[in-house]
């Protein structure tokens, strides 16, 4: 009745019926299908018993405007089971965002309660594995060096569940300076030197590469990552090339392995969170969170990273584009 007198005021000509439509809308939209359905009865009896003549009596008389009526109530019908679609999808797209909030608070409350025995233990095996009566006896050191891989590998995955909870909560701060990418490349293979046991490496660093403008934690942490996937897809034996060339105002980086490759549909997904391939779930673990974990590290010092792959089981390479604006960092200051 509002919206048809409003009309009215502003000189539009209304069927009454339609004026009905927006209590339809509004009660589908706030209470659901039901109360959508009520209110288009309520609007066509309004219409009725205030518009059509004999008025102040719900019998309509003319067959053009029983007509409309009908109308009225298919059109009312359609738009409430819109109206409570999309109320729905709503409902459904807030509790996912209440489940995502939840999941993050878990991951990052446990992970931080797991990492302090997680790093004793760490630090146990090593000592245990290095122990030089261990190391005599080639059953306990083959052992022990199982235990101590189990251990870092475990604490990779708590340290990517708690840089998750980092970056959905405060995002990516990094500390940018001047570093050298050969020096960061080097720190990434030496923490993955046991992983990487079985795959022979070549380095093909540039001389004379500009100084890139990053953070090397991060940055090594990127690099380890990638490199720790070239390793998991890879059959054993099986090189893994990492090159390192200067590129318009930065350093590209490029891990490159001869492994499991990537199918369309793994390479449109990789980056996204949680994300694991369902080709390799039976023959290997993870959380899918190293990808893109990468990505965000990658993205917050100013870089880009990207996959190419010629398809299944034809290897991957992972580029990572790196900010070194000026020649060696000259012309910027470090923020050191």
């Amino acid at each position: 009745m509002t919206v048809f007198l409003i009309g009215l005021a502003l000189g539009f000509q209304l069927n009454p019926s339609i004026a009905y439509l927006v209590p339809v809308l509004i009660s589908a939209v706030r209470w659901g299908a039901l109360a959508g359905v009520v209110s288009a009865l309520g609007g066509a009896a309004a219409s009725a018993f205030f518009f059509y003549p004999p008025i102040y009596d719900l019998r309509v008389h003319d067959p053009q405007e029983l007509l409309d009526l009908v109308l009225f109530l298919i059109v009312a019908g359609v738009t409430s089971h819109l109206a409570n679609t999309i109320r729905d999808r709503d409902n459904e797209l807030l509790a996912q965002k209440r489940a995502e909030v939840f999941r993050d608070a878990l991951i990052g409350s446990v992970s931080h309660e797991l990492r302090t025995p997680l790093s004793s233990i760490v630090s146990s095996t090593f000592l245990l594995a290095n122990a030089q009566a261990v190391r005599q006896d080639p059953q306990l050191a083959a052992l022990a060096n199982d235990v101590k891989h189990e251990a870092e590998r475990l604490n990779d995955d708590i340290q990517n569940l708690l840089d998750a909870s980092r970056i959905t909560s405060s995002g990516v701060e990094p500390k940018l300076q001047w570093a050298d990418v050969s020096d960061i490349v080097n720190a990434a293979l030496e923490r993955k030197e046991q992983r990487l046991a079985s795959h022979p490496v070549t380095l093909e660093i540039q001389e004379d590469l500009p100084l890139a403008h990053v953070d090397p934690v991060l940055i090594e942490q990127v690099i380890g990552q990638v490199l720790d996937n070239a390793a998991k897809y890879s059959p054993p034996g099986s090189s893994i090339t990492i090159t390192g060339s200067a590129a318009n105002e930065g350093v590209s980086i490029a891990v490159k392995d001869l492994g499991a490759g990537l199918t369309g549909e793994e390479l449109a997904r990789m980056w996204d969170r949680f994300y694991r391939s369902p080709r390799h779930m039976p023959q290997s673990t993870g959380s899918g969170l190293g990808l893109w974990i990468a990505r965000a590290f990658v993205s917050a010092t100013g870089g880009t990273i990207e996959a190419v792959s010629a398809g299944k089981n034809l290897g991957t390479t992972v580029i990572m584009n790196l900010p070194a604006p000026g020649p060696h960092g000259d012309d910027v200051k470090s923020d050191d």
